[in-house]
């Protein structure tokens, strides 16, 4: 088939053998430009590959491979093949190993089974001697196990060093793991959250020893009061009924022209909290007392002139119902002014079935503190109003406490342990007030008058009871109120207890019934465990009148062993 250019295309020129495969139909298609493919060139065979294809090979005849050299074989392989001696190919005959001569004693250690494996001779120890390398030394048995106790004996002694200068080496192990970022996010919020409690004062002036001091059977106790900063209050450590006397009836002083009942004098108001009230009687529970409440007395039942003498004369460090409502405003407004966030409690448990229960009970705290504007606003009444200052927070959760409570004044706290009572206070009820009847015929006579009595049962040199001193100018102290002189000129210090009413004691020469009943059992004596006592020296005359609650103390000491119920004597001569 050849071709021919036409113009752009090429003409086609088939050849007659193409033509007639056309008209032949030996194929179907178009016929295409490929002519027929030459034969194959013919292959010469030699004679030996027909021979071999005709005979033993089907496939196309190849030329035969070269045959392998033939191999001559020694004739005892032969015949060890010929005997059958090995299955294997024939191969020479190895040499015979040497005869190896076992001993007699060896044979017999085989043959009476005293060793399973086969007997070998015995190894012969050397005649020569090992030659040691230059500079080595040979160490007898003795020595080696001397040095290896010497070894383990260092490194015991360096064991415990390292044990000793590390500490517990458990230690490290029982610390606690350290809080992941989520745990610390959650101790905050529920910081934040929580309510807390007034703190109880720590730096009051009453310090007793760490073993304490005796007060059994005492359940009227002088300490730190609730209210902050304000000084003595009156603790109980015995719950009272309404009605219960509490403090028997006691004397007066004349303060600015009114007559006032010295335990009235002592006790501190409170706006919510009064619990006790004055009469005729004494110191009157007006409701049910529990144990480790102060004592508050209720200013509406007294007269409108003892609540002016109060806050001006005997308790000015109190805070006013002003100054308590004024706090509260302060309080709610700072609070209500700083900005807050919602936070969601979660639980402690992962739920895993009920996700939607991670995000309830959502609560608003605030984003910022505001414990510094507090402490601004508190700089600012140091100078102006102390008693207010005293009322404010320092922090935002307290400030968060007051606004749960419902006020500064309802957030003092009026309960203290008894723990904490007997541990921070002096016994203030160790004495109360009967009639004095010295000898039965005084008692027939009714001459004995007034005095002072134990409680309880004290040992020679305990305490038997304090008692606050409250000053009074020299002209007008009473004169059967056992007042004693003030470290300054022209003042007194009268006993704001029922150890105003102590009778005199004195020494018995006689030897009569009469006389050694009324000897003097105890003494005064500065409170050594009130540290207000240590100012007394340091104040004029117009400065303890200005302030007549001086904050001093004395204690009633007992020089004898003194019963329960035993009349209490002072020889005030000394």
């Amino acid at each position: 088939m050849t071709t021919s250019p036409i113009g752009k295309e090429h003409h086609v020129h088939f050849t007659d053998k193409d033509i007639k495969r056309v008209e032949g139909k030996e194929h179907k298609d178009y016929p295409t430009s490929k002519t027929h493919l030459p034969d194959p060139p013919h292959v010469h065979f030699p004679p030996e590959d027909i021979a071999r294809v005709e005979r033993n090979h089907k496939e196309y005849p190849k030329t035969p491979l070269p045959q392998k050299p033939h191999v001559h074989f020694d004739p005892e392989d032969v015949a060890r093949v010929e005997g059958k001696e090995h299955k294997d190919y024939p191969k020479t005959l190895l040499p015979e190993k040497q005869h190896v001569h076992f001993k007699e004693e060896d044979l017999k250690r085989k043959e009476n089974k005293e060793h399973i494996d086969f007997p070998k001779t015995r190894m012969q120890p050397r005649e020569k001697e090992r030659v040691l390398k230059p500079g080595a030394v040979k160490i007898s048995k003795e020595d080696f196990f001397m040095h290896l106790k010497i070894l383990g004996f260092f490194g015991i002694l360096f064991a415990f060093g390292v044990w000793y200068s590390s500490g517990d080496p458990w230690e490290e192990l029982n610390k606690p793991k350290p809080k992941s970022l989520q745990q610390l996010y959650q101790e905050d919020i529920q910081r934040q959250l929580q309510i807390l409690e007034p703190a109880l004062p720590t730096d009051g002036k009453i310090q007793l020893p760490p073993e304490g001091i005796n007060s059994d059977g005492c359940d009227l106790f002088l300490t730190e009061s609730a209210i902050p900063q304000s000084g003595f209050g009156v603790f109980t450590t015995r719950a009272f009924e309404d009605g219960d006397v509490i403090f028997g009836q006691s004397h007066s002083l004349e303060v600015q022209g009114m007559d006032i009942p010295i335990h009235a004098m002592l006790l501190k108001q409170h706006p919510h909290f009064g619990n006790v009230q004055s009469t005729k009687n004494g110191i009157v529970a007006k409701r049910n007392i529990e144990i480790g409440e102060e004592l508050y007395i209720d200013l509406n039942d007294m007269d409108q002139q003892f609540a002016s003498v109060y806050f001006d004369v005997l308790h000015p460090l109190d805070p006013l119902n002003e100054d308590y409502e004024k706090a509260d405003n302060i309080v709610n407004d700072i609070m209500e002014a700083i900005p807050y966030a919602t936070v969601y409690e979660t639980p402690k448990r992962k739920n895993y079935k009920q996700r939607s229960d991670r995000k309830k009970n959502p609560k608003q705290i605030p984003s910022v503190d505001a414990g510094r504007l507090f402490a601004v606003i508190k700089d600012a009444l140091e100078e102006y109003n102390s008693k207010l200052e005293n009322l404010l927070p320092d922090t935002t959760v307290l400030a968060n406490s007051i606004i749960e409570k419902e006020g500064t004044a309802q957030f003092i706290s009026n309960h203290r342990s008894v723990e904490w009572i007997t541990k921070n206070g002096i016994c203030l009820g160790g004495i109360s007030y009967q009639s004095s009847c010295p000898t039965k015929q005084a008692m027939m006579e009714h001459d004995g008058g007034e005095g002072a009595f134990t409680t309880r049962s004290v040992a020679a040199g305990e305490v038997i009871a304090t008692a606050p001193l409250y000053a009074m100018p020299v002209e007008e102290v009473p004169v059967d109120r056992n007042c004693i002189p003030a470290p300054v000129t022209g003042v007194f210090l009268c006993p704001l207890s029922f150890a105003s009413s102590i009778q005199k004691g004195g020494g018995c020469d006689d030897g009569s019934e009469e006389c050694s009943s009324k000897a003097a059992n105890a003494n005064y004596q500065w409170s050594q465990y009130n540290t207000g006592n240590q100012s007394r020296n340091d104040l004029s005359a117009h400065e303890l009148l200005k302030n007549p609650m001086t904050g001093w103390t004395i204690d009633i000491i007992a020089t004898r062993n003194i019963a329960r119920n035993e009349e209490v004597f002072v020889d005030f001569s000394n």
